[in-house]
């Protein structure tokens, strides 16, 4: 593993940290990336058991190189945004422009470890790997630059429509009846979960990382569209990963104090929808899920590494063998 720090062009004194994983066999130019794309606060140090799983090993050894960094405000990427007007003081970058750094991560990354010029970047083949806000940040990476991401492993996406607390009945709603309520849910229970959602999860709520989510809904109102786009005709393969529904529900209940009811009977249903949504993204013969990761709350990657590995190394094997792809 090398490790190394990349200046952004728009602000050189952020330098994005980098874990990047040559392969072991053929020299450069590679023609396939994979690329790991964090959560909300989350380092890319998460990925290690995941990656080194995948690694172990195996009679053919893997030809695609990896890569792991953090944004802005996480792990060890040194410095952070400026403040922009009209946003949370600490919070001026979006998803969206996110995507932008990742995209000028990946042309520099590209020439200095690939062997690619800026001219040649889009004959590079991505497979992104993300995980909650990541897979936003992954689909809006694919609306910029379309065409150019082979496969995407998608790990207990963000509800990127949604302002999180609507999963929730409102009880203070002009129209709200507490005797609609379903199995034993009361008022209070809904107005606790709410507010207590609302402090983590709620797109203008703030986060350590300085990731501003207020506009995130406007960005991605669906789940199932805009449709990605692969540069061959059997591209993209999509796999969706969601967490255990029992688990999840006891961590909120620990974490958030969230009650139990709340989300089992609203919360985890929307969840289920939004990712079988994202399987839609792309076509039903290379498409795969809903799975979901049994035993495994919302960081899959770090609850399960090993189904993360098993997962990937499905899909590369099915781009391996796909003339469509690059890998």
């Amino acid at each position: 593993m090398e490790k190394f720090f990349v200046p952004l062009n728009r602000d050189p004194q952020i330098r994005i940290a980098c874990s990047f994983f040559p392969p072991p066999e053929r020299p450069s130019p590679r023609d396939t990336l994979i690329v790991f794309l964090n959560g909300i606060d989350s380092p890319k140090s998460h990925w290690c058991p995941a990656i080194d799983s995948l690694l172990k090993p195996r009679r053919r050894p893997y030809s695609t190189p990896f890569l792991a960094y953090d944004r802005p405000g996480q792990g060890t990427t040194i410095g952070r945004n400026q403040d922009v007007p009209g946003r949370p003081q600490g919070h001026g970058r979006d998803c969206l422009e996110a995507a932008h750094d990742l995209r000028e991560l990946i042309e520099k990354v590209g020439e200095t470890r690939l062997g690619l010029n800026r001219v040649e970047i889009d004959s590079l083949g991505i497979v992104f790997v993300a995980a909650s806000i990541g897979v936003a940040i992954a689909r809006l990476y694919a609306a910029e630059y379309p065409r150019t991401v082979t496969g995407y492993l998608f790990l207990d996406s963000t509800l990127a429509n949604s302002d999180s607390i609507s999963v929730y009945p409102d009880p203070y709603a002009p129209d709200f009846r507490e005797e609609e309520l379903l199995n034993g849910v009361t008022a209070q229970d809904l107005d606790t979960a709410r507010k207590r959602l609302g402090r983590v999860y709620h797109p203008e709520a703030p986060n350590k990382e300085g990731l501003w989510r207020g506009n995130l809904p406007e960005l991605l109102p669906y789940s199932d569209a805009p449709q990605l786009l692969g540069p061959g005709p059997r591209t993209p393969y999509v796999t969706v990963i969601q967490h255990d529904p029992v688990v999840n529900v006891r961590q909120w209940v620990k974490l958030l104090g969230i009650p139990k009811r709340v989300s089992e009977v609203y919360g985890e249903p929307v969840w289920t929808e939004y990712s079988e949504g994202l399987t839609r993204l792309t076509r039903p013969q290379i498409r795969k899920g809903l799975i979901f990761a049994k035993g495994s709350g919302h960081l899959i990657h770090k609850d399960d590494p090993r189904l993360v590995a098993s997962e990937l190394r499905g899909l590369l094997d099915k781009l391996s063998r796909d003339e469509g792809s690059r890998i």
